[in-house]
C-alpha cells in the first residue's frame, strides 16, 4: 500500500499551470464552532484534505482505494467517501473536498486509509494531522 509522507487540512489551494507546484493556503488544526451553531449529523465542512504519497515501483498502475478517517480522542470515528486511485508515478497527491464535521468538541486526528479493492480490509496510515474542535461561546455584545 503506499505510503503518506504529507497530510493536511486547508481552506483552499492552487496549482501552478507551469510548474506544477501546489500552494497550500489556511492550514487548518483547529475548529470554533459556536454553541448554539453546533454542525448537524453528517455535515461536510468546506476544507480541503490533501494527502501525498509515495509508492513502491511493483505499486504503479494498480488500483486503490482512499479514504481519510476522523478519529477522536473518545474513540467515535468519522469516515469520508471512498475514492478510487491510480498512480503511474512513484510520487502522488491527492485533494479531496469536504470534511466531515466532528461530531463532539474535543481532539482528533485526521488519518488516511487505503485498500486494494471494494470490499478488502481497510489499512490505515501511521501519518496524522492534528485537529482541535471546540466549543466557543459568543461575544457579548457592546453597549457603549
Amino acid at each position: 500500500m503506499p505510503k503518506v509522507y504529507m497530510l493536511t487540512v486547508g481552506s483552499g489551494s492552487s496549482v501552478d499551470q507551469h510548474s506544477n507546484n501546489i500552494t497550500l493556503f489556511n492550514l487548518v488544526e483547529q475548529l470554533n464552532f459556536p454553541r448554539q451553531s453546533w454542525p448537524p449529523p453528517g455535515a461536510i465542512l468546506p476544507l480541503e484534505m490533501h494527502a501525498y504519497l509515495r509508492f513502491d515501483a511493483f505499486e504503479l498502475n494498480q488500483k486503490f482505494e482512499l479514504r481519510f478517517v476522523l478519529v477522536g480522542d473518545n474513540g467515535l470515528e468519522t469516515p469520508t467517501n471512498a475514492f478510487s486511485h491510480r498512480s503511474s508515478t512513484t510520487r502522488y497527491r491527492t485533494r479531496t473536498f469536504g470534511l466531515p464535521a466532528p461530531p463532539a468538541p474535543g481532539g482528533y486526528e485526521l488519518c488516511v486509509e487505503f485498500r486494494s479493492h471494494e470490499g478488502a480490509s481497510w489499512q490505515r496510515d501511521p501519518m496524522t494531522w492534528p485537529l482541535l474542535v471546540l466549543q466557543s461561546e459568543p461575544r457579548p455584545t457592546l453597549t457603549h
